[in-house]
């Protein structure tokens, strides 16, 4: 924790009154944050600049990979990190989204807690005791193939967090909080990938995240020359991107990567992707099966 700062009930009222945990895109605001009043997560914390106009605040190493793994996924039209958990009976989340109220309502944390027979986690300050806002770590808006908008929600944890009793309790809270809006709720560790995948989406994040977008015709032209990369190690498929659209080694590893972010490059992301490896191509169906978000695995089996 940073030296001084506690959460208290007076500062999640202030929390709330700022419009902590509200808007969507460049409105939104995470409900915890990257500043120096907040108090500090046990993990790394990172602030990251994408296509939403706004900084993105992670707060750990996991949660950084776990934001690139969403970055790829087609469809994506938002994605709002430390999503407050609403107390009480509320409008559905998606309903953000949509012009017209639905007419259904849904539960809140304190209900759900009660219902399942846990004690709904508080935090006080003296005498005075308030309800801990839970939050999801991120919540992707998504538009699938036939144009309609979706939810996705992903609770980030290491492997040795999933076995606390009391963490697993507060995890089903979370859990049936979306499914009864009929969101679908992933739990995401390490064990869903290997540490090869984890490191080249690190690896890759600088090259796609945050930089400007390559054409749409440059990444069609990169993807055609899938086969070239047979028998090629990463540094001979830079220079050949390079010479191809006379560019510098900067502007080719944007192209290379941000051409397989979508899949255009489907490549053995479990290879070392050092520059003087050979390049490894998968099918389709295989690239994305190396993303647990994009095919939808869960650590949940309790």
């Amino acid at each position: 924790m940073r030296k001084g700062q506690r959460f208290t009930p007076a500062k999640l009222a202030r929390w709330h009154k700022t419009g902590r945990g509200t808007g969507t895109c460049a409105d939104y605001q995470p409900w915890h944050q990257v500043t120096r009043d907040d108090p500090s997560s046990r993990g790394r914390s990172h602030l990251i600049s994408w296509r939403f106009g706004r900084l993105h605040h992670l707060l750990s190493d996991k949660e950084l990979v776990a934001f690139g793994f969403a970055s790829m996924l087609p469809g994506l039209v938002d994605l709002r990190e430390q999503f407050p958990l609403a107390h009480h009976e509320h409008e559905p989340e998606l309903s953000t989204y949509q012009l017209h109220h639905s007419g259904r309502f849904a539960p809140g944390t304190e209900q759900i807690a009660d219902e399942l027979g846990y004690r709904h986690p508080s935090v006080k300050k003296g005498e005075v005791h308030e309800p801990w806002v839970m939050t999801t770590d991120l919540l992707l808006t998504l538009k699938n193939r036939i144009g309609r908008t979706e939810l996705l929600a992903i609770s980030v944890k290491g492997d040795n967090e999933i076995t606390d009793q009391r963490k697993l309790q507060l995890l089903r809270i979370e859990r049936e909080y979306w499914r009864r809006q009929d969101v679908f709720w992933l739990l995401l560790t390490p064990t869903l990938y290997t540490v090869l995948v984890g490191n080249a989406i690190r690896i890759g994040m600088p090259w796609t995240v945050g930089q400007p977008d390559v054409r749409a015709d440059v990444l069609i032209t990169c993807s055609a020359m899938a086969d070239e990369i047979r028998g090629r190690t990463v540094l001979q498929f830079l220079n050949l991107l390079s010479q191809k659209f006379g560019m510098d080694r900067h502007a080719a590893q944007c192209v290379m990567w941000q051409c397989i972010w979508c899949g255009g490059l489907p490549i053995n992301l479990s290879r070392p992707l050092r520059l003087n490896e050979p390049l490894e191509l998968l099918t389709l169906e295989e690239f994305w099966r190396q993303n647990p978000i994009a095919s939808r695995r869960t650590a949940w089996s309790h």
